[in-house]
């Protein structure tokens, strides 16, 4: 262990014992000289450590003290921003409901906003929470799964102390904790189910231009793979945010590479109740002529014509547990970035109904 982590981590033992108080001076630099037989900087590095872990402050030709963690808190900022890329009533709702009812517990004001998944969007509310207060940021990245021109907008947040973490999804190049659910186990779950259920003709209607679809499409992948299912990659149809709500463009295509399928495997349950509804409108049943499966487990899920087999979303919980990794952040020693704090992922489980059959 280097020298200066050991005065360090000695410094912050007597600190939590007591010994010296909020308030109280430190041993000089001469003095840890003398008392650990080392140099200057060895003894200036150790008590930097301490800085920015919160546990003391500096002070010019005084020496250093120990904070005061309760009026440090008093003196801080309890704003707290919310961005989720949607705000109509499918998990988001839920979602923000759940971060809002932890936070306000903790005394902590909710702001919320809206990307709709559109790049400029998410900018513009970056942009804006560069001139706030803020001591948080919970945010749903913008179309995850591409290049995104907004990173040194994250990164001017983070260099202000604003503690960020994602929801759903994040971005791989910035050190922030993501708390969501496990979208490759998802994948894997719903192809187990279906070829418990026989089926091996199996196609796929997933979004690409988020990182949820491409981890999805991944564990849907692998877990065939496993079970020696061949894929044809003409049965999967890819879309992104801009497609949403408009899949009657791409009936054609939709009908011909599902043409033989006995299964379909959705991004989500918005996306499985939309094709749900081209197929009927092409004549064709559910699940007697194809089944469905899809992933969120949200009232769409419930409320059609046929209910829709579908990996339950934690929504609530998923919102509970972002607040919670938040407030761990913001109460970190020296209300640091933690780029080694780790996210979570939650467990998955099928909601089972009518919308798969089983193969003869």
């Amino acid at each position: 262990m280097p020298k200066y982590q050991v005065i360090a981590e000695w410094l912050e033992q007597k600190i939590a014992e007591g010994s010296y108080r909020p308030g109280e001076k430190l041993p000089s630099e001469q003095e840890l000289r003398d008392q650990f037989d080392v140099s200057r900087q060895t003894v200036r590095r150790a008590l930097e450590v301490l800085e920015e872990q919160g546990l003391t402050y500096g002070q010019q030709g005084k020496g250093t003290f120990v904070t005061d963690p309760a009026l440090e808190e008093q003196n801080k900022s309890r704003q707290i921003a919310v961005v989720t890329t949607y705000v109509d009533n499918y998990i988001f709702p839920r979602i923000i409901q759940g971060i809002e009812q932890i936070l306000s517990a903790e005394g902590f004001q909710v702001q919320i906003a809206f990307t709709n998944n559109r790049i400029q969007k998410e900018k513009e509310i970056l942009e804006q929470m560069l001139s706030q207060n803020l001591r948080g940021l919970i945010i749903e990245a913008t179309k995850s799964a591409l290049p995104n021109p907004n990173l040194p907008l994250y990164r001017k947040l983070m260099e202000k102390g604003v503690q960020v973490l994602f929801l759903n999804s994040g971005y791989c190049e910035l050190p922030c904790p993501v708390a969501a659910l496990n979208d490759t186990e998802a994948g894997r779950c719903a192809a187990r189910y279906l070829l418990e259920m026989g089926h091996r003709e199996i196609g796929g209607l997933l979004k690409s231009d988020d990182g949820q679809g491409l981890r999805r499409y991944q564990g849907f992948l692998s877990e065939l793979q496993a079970a020696g299912v061949s894929m044809d990659d003409n049965r999967f149809v890819w879309y992104d945010t801009g497609d949403i709500g408009h899949f009657d463009w791409m009936e054609r295509r939709i009908l011909e590479r599902f043409s033989g399928c006995s299964a379909v495997f959705c991004y989500n349950d918005a996306a499985a109740v939309e094709l749900m509804e081209l197929l009927k409108k092409n004549g064709m049943r559910i699940p007697e002529d194809i089944s469905v499966i899809s992933v969120d487990d949200t009232d769409l899920a419930v409320y059609g014509d046929v209910g829709l087999t579908s990996v339950h979303h934690p929504k609530e919980k998923l919102g509970e547990k972002a607040a919670e990794l938040l407030l761990a952040m913001i109460r970190r020693r020296g209300g640091r970035q933690a780029a080694e704090q780790k996210g979570y992922e939650f467990d998955v489980w099928l909601a089972k109904r009518e919308s798969v059959r089983r193969c003869k």
